[in-house]
């Protein structure tokens, strides 16, 4: 019976998409295709007119109350349940890109305000250099580090030898680019029977490109809710 479904995503995110997944009959198997590392965060004396999280992962390095009072621009609904619960007060989230962030902020904000970006490293590099163009004091710090992981958990080969996947989740490039990357030649041969399910269209490019599928589906818009949407309803 293919009912399985494997989260790639790392945790936070990992356990509530996992019972989301179990919540729509389905059942879910755990293959977090990266390893995320916090770093300390350092600033000096900037001080930032407001906090911008491009993910929520960033979230686990900002834990000094002081800024908790200072408006918090995050990417989108996701990443503002964690900044909310980690203790930020004023939390205003864009809709589900950086793209949009970026349009966000330059409503929200005067061109000479100054913006913590506070992100993965090799993340924000772009949309630090477009803000700081347009008038932004911009300090990035990197918060923390991601590693691919180079191997798929044994639940998730054992489920997939075993025919019980009906479908894959990829919330990111990198965990679509990873996934590739830990497959054995036999394991690839058995996702042509499997779906992919991608947040965006850049995702499901990396997984179009790295292997057969039974069918790449591109959730409506970059949210859970979505990418739950294109999940198979009866699960044959």
């Amino acid at each position: 019976m293919r009912a399985g479904v494997i989260v790639t995503r790392p945790p936070p995110g990992l356990a509530p998409t996992m019972a989301a997944v179990a919540a729509r009959g389905l059942h879910p198997v755990a293959a977090p295709m990266l390893r995320v590392r916090q770093c300390a965060l350092s600033i000096g004396t900037f001080r930032p007119d407001a906090i911008v999280l491009t993910s929520g992962q960033a979230v686990g390095s900002l834990t000094d109350p002081q800024l908790h009072d200072i408006p918090c621009y995050v990417v989108g609904a996701a990443t503002a349940r964690r900044a909310r619960a980690a203790g930020f007060v004023h939390v205003t989230a864009a809709s589900g890109t950086a793209d949009d962030l970026t349009a966000l902020l330059q409503a929200a904000m005067s061109p000479t305000s100054r913006l913590l970006l506070a992100v993965g490293q090799g993340y924000g590099q772009d949309m630090a250099v477009a803000l700081r163009g347009q008038g932004y004091r911009v300090l990035r710090r990197c918060v923390y580090i991601v590693r691919p992981a180079t191997c798929l958990p044994p639940d998730a080969v054992a489920a997939l030898q075993a025919g019980q996947v009906a479908a894959v989740m990829f919330y990111s490039t990198r965990t679509a680019e990873a996934f590739i990357a830990a497959l054995t030649p036999a394991l690839a041969s058995l996702l042509v029977a499997v779906e992919a399910i991608a947040m965006s269209d850049g995702v499901a490019a990396v997984l179009g490109a790295g292997a057969r599928w039974d069918g790449i589906r591109v959730a409506a818009r970059p949210d859970q809710d979505a990418m739950l949407d294109c999940l198979p309803h009866d699960a044959p």
